[in-house]
């Protein structure tokens, strides 16, 4: 069974790092934590680094690290965001545990503002933005729908107050921010707040792939009075450096040394690799295709993709190289690898981005938060 560990002074430092650019580039920070499903190791730094709220990308994840019988104690105002769609069967536990949400349906706000009305009067209204598309089509009103969108929705809710919208890019076909869609999306910020006759307080920008366009184009976007910009972001301060495009982030001097997932050597062995005579699909339902023949030294790893996504580990071990994966095992090419590979040796992958995700929402992967130089 392999084992993850934080490194929590690099994340502290990365969140350090953070006011100073919110001022320079006028936004506000949220914290987006799926990537370690709000670990509260992570909460905690989070907080102390002055940010009350934080992204959680599914509705468990307040619960995952305790019983879901205890009670909900945090302040209304310290409660995390829900960053994705809400399941309208659950909309009670929605605004219990959650100070907003996104929605792009009538019939979700319907059921959120039904649940927030069913908590009574003596509890803050339930905080909601709607999500837009500007051309990723995941989730959102396509944003030339929008305004009928905000027609039928205006003057309808009790105790949900529409709070701004929002837009994800990035997350499903790759779609970048750029000049023509970000006007759209400033023409439909105003439109929004003229067919509501009332101010939005946010427009809400996420995935990171709006960090280096935010760092470059901050003072061109026109977003409507009284609106703030938040950039709801994992990548600056859980990896220090942009996943999209594999290189350091804009703004400031990240730190990329937070996890590393540690695995056991179980065997080493010499084998002499042919292809099966007789083949059938894999334990991945693929063809297997051996890249490399002959008298090749194997070593056999416990970690495979029960564990994690064994594709994004990188191994920094000169002459060893990740060959192959199954249910429970990584395997080694170490033939030309200089170490001593032997059974009992700790092995240490640095994880990308669905790596920690995966690992971190397996409850039999150990995760370690410890304070290292």
């Amino acid at each position: 069974m392999p084992s993850l560990t934080l490194n929590m002074n690099a994340l502290r430092w990365n969140l350090s790092q953070m006011p100073r650019l919110e001022q320079s580039w006028n936004f506000s920070f949220m914290p987006v934590l799926k990537m370690v499903a709000c670990h509260p190791a992570v909460v905690d730094a989070v907080k102390q680094a002055g940010y009350r709220h934080y992204g959680a990308a599914e509705v468990d994840e307040p619960l995952f690290w305790k019983n879901e019988s205890t009670p909900d104690t945090s302040a209304p105002d310290d409660r995390p965001v829900l960053i994705s769609l809400p399941p309208l069967h659950r909309a009670d536990e929605v605004v219990r545990l959650f100070s907003r949400s996104p929605a792009d349906s009538v019939e979700a706000l319907d059921a959120l503002d039904a649940a927030a009305e069913r908590r009574g009067s003596d509890v803050p209204p339930h905080d909601c933005i709607v999500m837009l598309d500007l051309g990723d089509m995941r989730e959102g009103i396509p944003i030339e729908h929008s305004d009928e969108f905000f027609h039928s929705v205006a003057n309808r809710f009790k105790r949900l107050n529409l709070t701004g919208i929002g837009v994800t890019m990035g997350c499903l076909h790759g779609a970048c921010p750029d000049a023509i869609a970000m006007n759209e999306l400033a023409r439909a910020a105003a439109r929004a707040q003229a067919i509501l006759g009332r101010t939005l307080s946010l427009v809400s920008l996420g995935g990171s792939i709006f960090w280096d366009w935010w760092a470059e184009h901050h003072g061109e976007f026109a977003c409507p009075p009284g609106c703030r910009v938040e950039l709801r972001i994992a990548d600056p301060i859980l990896l220090g450096y942009d996943s999209y495009h594999e290189k350091a982030s804009a703004g400031g001097t990240f730190r990329r040394d937070l996890f590393k997932l540690d695995a056991t050597v179980l065997e080493v062995t010499e084998r002499n690799l042919r292809p099966p005579r007789v083949l059938a699909l894999n334990g991945q339902g693929e063809i297997a295709r051996l890249t490399r023949t002959g008298l090749r030294r194997r070593a056999l790893l416990d970690c495979g993709i029960l564990h994690t996504d064994v594709r994004q580990l990188k191994l920094d071990v000169p002459g060893a190289e990740i060959v192959d994966f199954s249910g429970n095992y990584t395997i080694l090419d170490v033939t030309d690898c200089a170490e001593d590979f032997r059974p009992g040796k700790t092995v240490s992958f640095v994880p990308g981005y669905w790596a920690v995700a995966q690992s971190f929402r397996n409850p039999m992967v150990p995760k370690y938060c410890v304070s290292c130089a």
